[in-house]
């Protein structure tokens, strides 16, 4: 048997091999496995439809292009499905460690990526922020090029390849021509700007401090040792008794050279254990030399093949920078809540409110809404992010907007009501008691519609006719309604001259139905704007087309004016959508609608509570508004860096909603009614929802 399992495994990776060899040979295969083939199918359905895909592609034979390592990336790289992340990461504790540090005196470590951070997942994308500071565009090729050049020289004249930040500087004259003092201070502050501690490292730091050993910290580094050093106190490590830097002796870790100057200034017969996150440097050269030694594996090799990279290179290192050592570092372990909040829904929110911000102020307008329930943690990070902006969060849902207009988008109230209730085989009382409008029923009795009757596909339509023949009925019985949502939200606008509505998506419906009833039926004299994550709908695509046109809607990550081509993957009957707006779900009861009771004072109606998925969505947004907080901290100095584009943030979200199971395992409890009106009726699950609704 034990043979069996061994060869079982060997034919399972070359067979894995072959397919990745087979994928990665062209884009037309590539995308076509994981774009639009079930990549959740069993072994042999996945192979027949890899060998299908080969073979229609040899009969093409032309125009093969081979895809490129983001691309690869973009379709390979999912998030972590069957628990939280940071549950697989297996680091010592503190404790464990603590009891290493006893059996030696010199407790060394490695300074980049160990001890300390940078809010980047490549340490090279740095130099873009140089290059703006030195105003040149082409400065990040221009500065890897001088430290491979200087890199060379130095090893052609003294057989070491060690540098410093003067020899790259002196080389970098070669591509364009800067003041270096200038340019060197320049990389400087941006460093120190940017590290940040490792709470796991500063933990076993201060262990090791505790225990009464010599601390060192040793690096293969351009950067001189005081700045390491301020880099250091910066990041709470303010009691190193000695640093070393490879450049100031010429010689490396990855040689073994820097650990014997270690040994000669400390003492040979000492016992040293190193911990780093190089598996040359920090492991089997440490090793060499004789010290002890503990891996710690890079953060970003551990989170990168679940993070997304069809993204901007500047803010998608940064994006993955942040997510890897939060849920890599090994400080603790999160929830899967949590997790996603801060994986996910937090870059979305801040990209968003940002354009919001940016969208507010070019258009000069005096006060921003933001519509129940999705705009509840919108607002909350806007008012932290622009504290001296006005805004307000106001009640709003389909369900009120429908009954609102009635005056106007008469078939909005009939198919939503009515028609989509087809399905169900509710009765004509149960209709009427979700519209509000039991009024109506002694002309559906004469027309021979009873209470008991079954609403179906045959007499749908003699039922509208009834309801068409008697609208002043429907009008009059939301009457109360109106008047009290038209004080509510003159209170809301508060003589504004203009405002803009926020709310998640799709077609705009809750904007346009507010926008006329502000600037139509109320006239309040305020000219509104309107503004969504996303604009498709599945039933008409063009639907806000004009008001795309004209400015009067904006959309943040794609529309038919913008992004186009993310429109297209935007898969509504995937529920895509309703994956999103988790992202942005409030612990709040659905709004209903307005009433005014008889001393004229406003009265609000809630949907049942959905008490059972309230403390996910808190733990949801805990996380968001922690990686709000961490990318606003780590990018304070570099305001540009919030400038976050749609189709970012849309990569980040594609990521996980198009991965159904990530759902259905998280969120398969949560509870959903996404049927206007249904509120005396059933309640469902996401995951009832995703088996009746997913296609696949």
């Amino acid at each position: 048997m034990k043979f069996v399992r061994k060869f079982k495994g060997k034919m399972k990776n070359k067979i894995k091999k072959l397919k990745l060899k087979v994928l990665m040979k062209d884009r037309f295969i590539l995308e076509g496995y994981y774009k639009y083939g079930n990549t959740d199918a069993g072994f042999v359905r996945k192979s027949l439809y890899l060998g299908t895909l080969y073979a229609a592609d040899r009969l093409n034979g032309k125009n093969r292009m081979k895809p490129s390592v983001n691309e690869r990336k973009k379709y390979a790289f999912k998030p972590c499905v069957s628990a939280p992340e940071s549950s697989f990461v297996k680091r010592p504790s503190y404790t464990l460690m603590a009891k290493k540090f006893l059996l030696h005196d010199v407790v060394s470590f490695d300074v980049f990526d160990t001890l300390i951070f940078r809010p980047f997942d490549d340490p090279k994308s740095l130099f873009f922020l140089l290059g703006e500071k030195n105003k040149c565009p082409g400065f990040k090729r221009y500065r890897e090029l001088a430290e491979k050049l200087a890199r060379k020289e130095a090893f052609e004249k003294k057989g070491t390849h060690e540098v410093t930040l003067r020899d790259i500087y002196e080389k970098i004259q070669r591509f364009v021509i800067l003041d270096i003092e200038q340019a060197m201070q320049y990389e400087i502050e941006t460093e120190l700007d940017m590290v940040y501690p490792n709470p796991y490292m500063l933990n076993v730091y201060k262990e090791a401090k505790n225990l009464g050993k010599k601390v060192i910290a040793v690096s293969d580094m351009y950067l001189p040792k005081d700045v390491i050093e301020k880099m250091l106190i910066k990041c709470g490590y303010d009691g190193f008794d000695d640093i070393i830097v490879s450049n100031k002796y010429g010689v490396s870790k990855r040689t073994t050279e820097l650990y014997k100057k270690v040994k000669e200034k400390h003492g040979e017969d000492l016992r040293y254990i190193h911990i780093g996150d190089n598996p040359i440097s920090d492991r089997r050269s440490a090793a060499r030399a004789g010290f002890d030694t503990v891996f710690y594996k890079n953060v970003n090799q551990r989170g990168n093949p679940h993070r997304a990279f069809d993204m901007t290179s500047l803010v998608g290192s940064a994006y993955r920078g942040l997510v890897n050592a939060k849920l890599q570092c090994g400080d603790r372990k999160y929830s899967s809540f949590y997790e996603f909040g801060y994986t996910y829904s937090g870059f979305l929110v801040l990209g968003y409110c940002n354009y919001i911000h940016s969208f507010v102020k070019n258009h000069g307008i005096d006060k921003v809404l933001f519509l129940s329930r999705d705009g509840y943690i919108l607002k909350s990070v806007y008012d932290k992010l622009f504290p001296e902006e006005n805004t307000e969060y106001v009640y709003w849902s389909r369900s009120a907007a429908i009954k609102l207009t009635v005056n106007r988008f008469r078939n909005e109230l009939l198919l939503r009501y009515i028609k989509y209730k087809i399905p169900r085989e509710m009765t004509i009382a149960q209709i009427l008691k979700a519209m509000d409008l039991q009024p109506m029923q002694p002309f559906l009795t004469d027309g021979g519609f009873d209470e008991s009757t079954i609403l179906t596909k045959e007499n749908y339509e003699d039922i509208v006719k009834i309801f068409i023949d008697n609208w002043d009925v429907v009008v009059s019985q939301y009457e109360n309604s109106s008047k009290a949502a038209k004080e509510y939200y003159r209170q809301a606008t508060d003589g504004a001259k203009s405002v803009c509505i926020v709310d998640i998506g799709w077609a705009a419906s809750g904007f346009s139905a507010l926008r006329y009833l502000i600037e139509d039926e109320w006239k309040l004299g305020c000219k509104t704007y309107g503004l969504v994550a996303g604009s498709t709908y599945l039933h008409d695509m063009d639907i806000i087309e004009a008001q795309l046109a004209n400015d009067t809607v904006s959309s943040y990550m794609f529309s038919q004016r913008v992004n186009r081509e993310i429109r297209r993957d935007h898969n509504v009957k995937q529920m895509y959508s309703a994956f999103t707006e988790i992202m942005m779900s409030a612990p709040t009861p659905s709004f209903i609608g307005f009433k005014m009771d008889d001393n004229g004072e406003i009265q609000y109606e809630f949907d049942c509570p959905e008490t059972e998925g309230y403390e996910m969505i808190r733990s949801i947004q805990r996380g968001a508004k922690d990686f709000i907080d961490d990318y606003t901290k780590a990018f304070e100095k570099y305001p540009f860096m919030m400038n976050i584009c749609g189709s970012d943030a849309y990569a980040v979200c594609r990521q996980v909603i198009s991965c159904p199971k990530y759902f259905e395992r998280l969120f398969s409890k949560y509870p959903v009614n996404r049927a206007v009106g249904s509120a005396s009726f059933e309640m469902g699950t996401l995951g009832e929802l995703i088996k009746n609704e997913f296609v696949g």
